[in-house]
């Protein structure tokens, strides 16, 4: 089904989703806000580490999570850590069980679901953005393609997905919605652990190379049909694999109050 988004809608969306912050400009508050910073960025480098651990089931479904362990780790107090975790349980990645402890969340379906529906309807309106286009760069999301070739070599996903995603969000920027692709960062990372599955056990990266190859060239093309059918086709393939690691690897998931 051809997707009904205008870059009206789009714009719409990025207005609804970011947030806006004001600073006071007192001098305590600012020394405040300094400290704060600096804390949160820390817990930022936690955050993404554990995600990246996460999502490549380095840290696999169920695994127990120790703030003391993690903060040797990272050399830190347990401060960041726990706002590091606490960001992780807004996205459902782990599960904070009082009196049980905190640990590693299986793999939500819904989530997978719900992360793809949000690409799909979100990312084809982007592609037809960029062939409407006057005037395109794409040497960007080009160079990327090469970065991409070079990791397919060795054929590590772990490797290679940070600049699938860098791939996928240089469509976003290009198109002046960068913040859209924040959004869809922030809910997919159940669908990434099926992305990872997926290309770790069919070492399939040079496909998804030619694939974003083919997306690129339709956007340069201007073939409006052609690039929203194929980033359609490249976004979905992970749920057609996920239905089939529900039926051979169910511990993987959480099923609970799924249908």
């Amino acid at each position: 089904m051809e997707c009904k988004l205008s870059e009206e809608q789009c714009e719409t969306t990025l207005k609804l989703c970011t947030r806006s912050y004001k600073i006071r400009k007192n001098k305590g508050v600012n020394c405040q806000m300094t400290q704060a910073k600096r804390k949160r960025s820390r817990a930022d480098l936690i955050y993404e580490e554990l995600r990246r651990m996460i999502v490549t089931l380095e840290l696999p479904p169920k695994q127990v999570l120790q703030e003391r362990d993690l903060a040797d780790r990272f050399a830190v107090s347990r401060t960041p850590v726990r706002e590091a975790i606490l960001r992780l349980a807004e996205q459902e990645l782990v599960v904070i069980a009082p009196q049980h402890g905190t640990f590693v969340a299986a793999i939500n379906p819904a989530s997978v679901r719900q992360a793809h529906f949000l690409r799909v309807n979100l990312e084809m309106p982007v592609v037809d953005v960029l062939c409407q286009a006057e005037a395109l760069d794409l040497a960007r999301p080009r160079a990327i393609i090469l970065e991409q070739k070079l990791i397919a070599r060795h054929n590590s996903y772990a490797e290679y997905m940070p600049l699938d995603d860098q791939f996928h969000q240089s469509l976003f920027d290009i198109a002046g919605m960068g913040g859209i692709w924040q959004v869809i960062h922030a809910r997919k990372a159940h669908l990434d652990r099926i992305r990872f599955l997926k290309a770790a056990e069919r070492s399939e990266l040079d496909s998804l190379t030619r694939q974003h190859e083919a997306i690129l060239d339709a956007i340069a093309n201007r073939s409006r049909l052609s690039a929203q059918e194929l980033v359609r086709t490249h976004v979905s393939g992970s749920l057609a694999f996920m239905q089939t690691l529900l039926q051979t690897n169910p511990e993987l998931f959480d099923t609970s109050g799924q249908s």
